[in-house]
């Protein structure tokens, strides 16, 4: 079908966006996220076009009736599109708009192969509004969608197309990206927001889409992480890249370099895309059917097997601003109420955004976010205080917030339940395992674990058993803990700015207090300050130093022979420790290598300036018994006054014998040393260059086969656009053969009609004598059968008196002359003719005979048939 064949309406007004969602295989899931994400009462129309087997049953209606609370309806010739309806179409029937009517046909031989429905009705959205018409390209094999939305991007409306990273089968949103008609490339899940970015804000379309890089910008990665602490790069790439560009164009930037000057100057900006990657999407009661399930098929059993005043305990990690915890904590209360149990519990939520956590303690939210909370609950566990409501404190108080990363911290243990929903599918395959195995670790045996409904399990799903396969509800089955080395990340410092301390609220004012392990948090970063304090009173002027030169830390007037600001990165002796003292520390490093654990002691003259010269003693001596040391303690004793006895100081640090022969045989091993390393590199670079040289051929090699199989491909190309040419003109043949085959048919019926009309009965032999064909007539007198065809008048046939017809027909088929006969047969006068007939076959070279008779009585009551 041509999509050009489409009639496009008049341009007008439109006040209901229509978003069209085109989806084929795999389709299910992508619009199961983004329903899930869309919002339910913005006033915005959904068409979702399916592109599917014209006889197949689509059960999408009551999948999507189940899960979300939007009006759902069947298209119907004439029917006028309404906000916030979604619409479905039928799997045998075009579908387009015209002035916000749907118009309807049904699949026809004129239309071609294959049917494509997402392209005829993207191109009957080219006459709306741009600014209100949105087209998502979803999951599905083929180009389905693609030429519909190159016409629907040129006429300046919206495009996107979901990630073929994420997309079960990539085929479609692939084809679209090629076309450099996609505006967005996206989750189904981040659609919805992309759509109201643009309602709000406009767009101003990239010129080529297709070409862009992926990846995002590793300057901007760098920026996040070294003013966040959070490692993005366990982040799916696409959604960076995607955030990144998106609060680019909000602010203006066409030049991704002003974009990362911006970020480097402004707080605020870098603010904005922190929270925009984070995506801290979560309401109260999100998918009531989720946590109807979690109720009774988790929190109930929860309640019910725990005994002995041990306390329930969740955790709710990526909480964002707080909804789903205070959520489920509401449930897991109303079901204890219910079982009557004396259970207590807690519900440990957590988020890396502070100013999330923040909001989530106070528990004020607006009545907007109240509205899907049913009413007698939201009465229950909130005040209402002016146009907002305040969490209860008693409910209150059973939730901790902390700030905690669950890519990089430790999990929290012996617990009941986790509630992670739509968090893992924003990141790489390898932190969604590693996350998952840390959850596999905190939880006890028998605990739950809830998942976002396009999430799964990885290749960790066989610990766990199915509850529930639609809301994605599991419940540990194994004894041992799944957590491997591998997974955990390094331990890191706290992220600046940040308190690991929880936050709890005892009363309205939001009070925050401590739990136990933020006790023991805090007591230790006291006992350090308490440390600190210490040294610096009491400590002598000294620094700490590791064998190898490395300078951990200084103490007291240390600092004075310490210069860090040329060189904040390596913090060596040889960088930072003023040259006046290098000597003296080298030759007791050496001393301590050669395992000599006496105090090594020398005076040396240090002048920070003409003005300004100061004497002191260095002493160096291990901290360990163990031979060598790793670590070495350089003490510095000054002096007030200029020694004029020891000749060791006249000339700052002049070198003992002893001293001069250490150091010496310490530069001859470094000489050999270097030595060494140079004909190592020597050899390395020469062999580099030949793997070089064998590096180069293999690329011409690999370019000639490259080549090769270009041209192979360009051949079979060729080839197959022969075999379709092919295959239409074997396709044209054989209709031809069929029309002859009915026209033989047909008169093979009128003859044996015209034959039973003059009473007239047929045999036709080929040249051997065998029975080719036979007239009805014959048939029915002589009660011939359809197996009788291919033998000889010897064996099968009519018998008469007067003649013998195998003889009469053998000198007709030798001579070629006719032959004739009369006679009496059974009461009737019947006459026979023997006629030559030339042969039908080039490779026969005998003449055939037919054999006609007359005199026969027409049978009564004789169906038509043709001749056999």
């Amino acid at each position: 079908m041509d999509a050009n064949e489409i009639s496009t309406p008049p341009a007008g007004p439109a006040t209901i966006p229509v978003i069209a969602l085109g989806a084929s295989a795999g389709g299910l899931k992508p619009l199961e996220a983004f329903f899930n994400t869309a919002p339910p009462s913005a006033g915005w129309c959904f068409v979702v076009i399916q592109h599917l087997s014209p006889d197949y049953r689509s059960m999408m209606k009551n999948l999507l009736e189940r899960q979300f609370h939007f009006r759902i309806q069947q298209v119907q010739d004439g029917l006028r599109i309404e906000p916030n309806t979604i619409y479905l179409n039928k799997p045998s029937e075009f579908v387009k708009l015209e002035n916000d009517r749907f118009r309807t046909r049904a699949y026809d031989e004129a239309d071609g192969l294959p049917h494509l429905p997402i392209d005829y009705f993207f191109n009957s959205l080219c006459g709306r509004d741009p600014a209100a018409t949105f087209g998502a390209v979803l999951s599905g094999s083929g180009s389905d969608g693609t030429r519909g939305a190159m016409a629907l991007h040129a006429t300046g409306a919206t495009i996107m197309a979901q990630s073929p990273d994420d997309a079960e089968f990539s085929s479609m949103p692939q084809s679209v990206l090629k076309s450099g008609a996609v505006d967005r490339i996206l989750l189904p899940s981040e659609m919805p927001k992309a759509v109201e970015d643009f309602l709000e804000y406009g767009k101003d379309a990239p010129e080529d889409m297709g070409g862009r890089d992926p990846r995002p910008p590793i300057e901007i990665q760098e920026i996040l992480k070294s003013q966040t602490d959070i490692d993005f790069s366990n982040y799916k790439p696409d959604l960076l890249a995607r955030r990144i560009e998106r609060r680019q164009q909000l602010h203006g930037f066409r030049d991704l370099e002003e974009y990362r000057q911006l970020l480097l100057n402004n707080p605020i900006a870098l603010d904005e895309l922190y929270q925009d990657i984070l995506i801290g999407v979560t309401q109260f009661y999100r998918n009531p059917e989720a946590i109807t399930a979690l109720r009774k098929e988790a929190l109930d059993a929860i309640v019910r097997d725990k005994s002995g005043g041990d306390p329930v305990r969740i955790w709710v990690p990526a909480c964002a601003s707080g909804e789903e915890a205070y959520t489920i904590a509401i449930e897991l209360n109303e079901a204890i109420k219910a079982a009557q149990a004396d259970c207590k519990f807690r519900v440990i939520a957590t988020d890396v955004h502070r100013r999330s956590i923040d909001r989530a303690s106070a528990g004020i939210y607006s009545e907007e976010a109240m509205t899907k909370m049913p009413v007698a609950l939201r009465d229950r566990y909130f005040d209402r205080h002016r146009d907002h409501y305040i969490v209860e404190p008693t409910l209150r108080q059973k939730i901790i917030f902390s700030v905690h990363d669950a890519l990089s911290d430790p999990p929290f243990m012996h617990l009941d339940l986790i509630s992670c929903r739509n968090f893992l599918i924003y990141l790489k395959p390898e932190a969604r395992t590693r996350i998952v195995s840390m959850f596999l670790f905190g939880l006890r045996r028998d605990g739950y674990m809830l998942l976002g409904p396009s999430e799964s399990l990885g290749p960790l799903a066989d610990e766990f058993a199915t509850v529930n396969q639609r809301w994605r509800l599991y419940r540990k089955t194994s004894d041992g803990h799944a957590l491997n080395r591998y997974h955990l990340p390094d331990r890191k410092t706290p992220r600046a700015g940040e308190h690991y301390a929880p936050v709890l609220a005892g009363n309205r004012n939001v009070a925050r207090t401590a739990t136990g392990d933020a006790i023991e948090l805090r007591n230790r970063d006291m006992l350090i300050k308490s440390y600190n304090a210490l040294l610096k009173r009491y400590a002598p002027s000294s620094i700490l130093i590791s064998s190898d030169g490395r300078v951990l830390s200084w103490f007291g007037a240390a600092s004075a022979f310490i210069d860090t600001m040329n060189n904040l990165a390596d913090w060596t002796v040889e960088d930072i420790v003023h040259p006046a003292l290098h000597f003296a520390i080298n030759v007791g490093m050496e001393k301590m290598r050669r395992q000599h654990p006496e105090t090594y002691t020398r005076r040396v003259k240090v002048e920070f300036d003409r003005d300004h010269v100061q004497h002191c003693t260095v002493s160096i001596e291990p901290l360990e018994q163990a031979m060598p040391p790793r670590f070495l303690l350089v003490s510095l004793r000054l002096m007030e006054t200029t020694p004029q006895t020891d000749e060791e100081t006249v000339a700052g640090p002049v070198a003992t014998d002893d001293d001069g022969a250490i150091l010496s045989k310490r530069i001859v091993e470094l000489e050999r040393d270097l030595r060494l390393t140079e004909e190592t590199l020597q050899q390395v670079t020469e062999r580099l260059e030949a793997s070089g040289e064998e590096l180069q051929a293999s690329n011409e090699e690999l370019q000639a086969s490259n080549e090769e199989l270009q041209a192979s491909n360009e051949e079979l190309q060729s080839s197959n656009e022969e075999l379709h040419a092919v295959n239409e003109e074997l396709t044209t043949v054989s209709a031809e053969h069929e029309l002859k085959i009915e026209e033989l048919s047909d008169l093979n019926e009128n003859m044996d009609l015209v034959l039973r009309l003059l009473n007239v009965g047929v045999i036709i032999l080929d040249g051997d004598g065998t029975i080719r064909r036979y007239s009805r007539l014959i048939g029915q007198v002589f009660k011939m059968q359809q197996h009788d065809i291919g033998r000889t008048l010897e064996v099968v046939g009519p018998r008469f008196d007067f003649v013998d017809l195998w003889k009469m027909a053998e000198e007709t088929i030798e001579n070629g002359t006719a032959g004739h006969a009369a006679g009496e047969h059974e009461g009737h006068r019947i006459s026979v003719g023997a006629h030559p007939v030339p042969p039908s076959d080039e490779d026969c070279d005998k003449n055939g005979a037919v054999l006609i008779f007359h005199g026969f009585d027409q049978p009564e009551a004789v169906p038509a048939a043709p001749v056999s």
